[in-house]
């Protein structure tokens, strides 16, 4: 099974290296005259390939798009998982913030279990952390501290479905694309070093 995602992994970032055009977002919508936060949410995995799109400008929600195609091409089972910044997340559930930012990687079945990775890896490394609605995952990330809240766990069918940020934004919220209501509940009590780390966040606003 390892094996077979690491030759997805590979295959995927044979094609990510063959992209063209600015290695940034905004230079890249402007090259091509597009604009919009729903833009590259907009691409779907053979989109990626075929306009050769760069890492950096389909995001990790991309990334996991090309990766679910690759996949399913190769006859593997995966999902997405789905996952929101606990800090924008509270912010935007209270009020004080209008969009939410988050990270998509992948899970297999392994030995009856989930697991998870980053496909924006090269490398297959799974992450340590039980892959169900609610859990927080720290992806340790140098530039951006802090949990990330895991609110769905989608099939590759389902989530290609997703062509905007407020699909996206709904999947946040509530694990439905189609439901902008907070209705995913965190499981801080999962683990007390994530619990002491969200309560020194949250005492500190």
């Amino acid at each position: 099974m390892e094996k077979k995602i690491q030759k997805v992994l590979n295959d995927l970032h044979q094609i990510l290296d063959q992209a063209v055009g600015p290695n940034n977002r905004a230079e890249y919508m402007r090259e091509i005259s597009v604009q919009g936060i729903h833009w590259h949410f907009s691409l779907s995995a053979d989109d990626i390939i075929n306009k050769k799109v760069p890492k950096r400008v389909i995001g990790c929600t991309g990334v996991a798009k090309l990766f679910c195609k690759l996949a399913t091409d190769a006859g593997l089972k995966c999902m997405a998982v789905c996952t929101a910044y606990e800090p924008d997340w509270r912010a935007v559930r209270h009020g004080d913030k209008r969009v939410v930012s988050g990270h998509q990687v992948i899970a297999v079945e392994i030995d009856g279990r989930l697991r998870m990775f980053d496909p924006g890896r090269k490398e297959l490394k799974f992450i340590d952390t039980d892959v169900t609605p609610g859990n927080l995952v720290d992806f340790k990330f140098p530039d951006r501290k802090g949990m990330y809240l895991i609110t769905a766990i989608m099939e590759p069918s389902d989530y290609a479905k997703i062509d905007s940020y407020q699909k996206l934004f709904n999947v946040y919220a509530s694990g439905d694309m189609n439901n902008p209501e907070f209705v995913i509940k965190p499981n801080y009590k999962k683990d007390a070093g994530q619990l002491k780390n969200i309560l020194s966040r949250i005492f500190k606003r």
